[in-house]
């Protein structure tokens, strides 16, 4: 059987493009999610993949920065499922069996292509670090905007009874229904506001 998968970094990003292209390869099962490939948490569906595929099925991915990080990571993953009797086929390195991987000229193959990739991955990481610092020293603000509270009703009879001295903040939190850092928050956004 040969088998297929893709991955993206992001919510954002799509799968699309990689599985037409792992179709276009012959895959008939694909195993596809988002998540970043620096990330702790295990990618479970490639570690449902690993736990099916079985010796004479083949594994296809688009490209080796999709399974590794490293070179080292690469060359352990590769070797690891060929030892198995497994076919992996990276599209942009090629097509690497247990055979070939103990052949001296693929073997060095493997290694210099896994190695242009991973320069290339740490050129993106680079060049998207430097955009950010650019991007920051222009002013740009990262991550989620921050809301706009109305402050009315209970809290804000709560906020004036603390400015005033009548209640404690965590009085005045539970009287206005929400957590003591809510009412923090809140309390520090009123105090602009005046």
């Amino acid at each position: 059987m040969i088998y297929g998968y893709a991955r993206v970094s992001t919510n954002k990003q799509e799968l699309d493009i990689q599985v037409n292209t792992l179709k276009e390869k012959g895959a008939t099962k694909i195993y596809k999610e988002k998540i970043s490939g620096s990330a702790k948490a295990d990618r479970k569906e490639l570690n449902k993949l690993l736990k099916e595929i079985k010796a004479g099925d083949t594994l296809v991915v688009t490209k080796a920065d999709r399974i590794a990080r490293s070179l080292t990571q690469l060359e352990k993953f590769v070797l690891d499922l060929t030892s198995r009797g497994v076919t992996v086929h990276i599209i942009n390195m090629g097509l690497f069996t247990a055979e070939s991987m103990e052949n001296a000229i693929t073997k060095l193959l493997f290694q210099v292509l896994g190695s242009f990739a991973e320069f290339e991955r740490n050129m993106i990481l680079e060049r998207t670090q430097e955009g950010i610092k650019n991007a920051r020293d222009n002013g740009v603000k990262f991550g989620r905007k921050s809301k706009k509270y109305e402050i009315e009703g209970a809290l804000l009879h709560a906020i004036e009874e603390v400015e005033v001295g009548k209640m404690s903040q965590p009085e005045a939190a539970e009287f206005a229904g929400c957590s003591v850092a809510t009412f923090k928050r809140r309390l520090k956004e009123y105090r602009k506001q005046k």
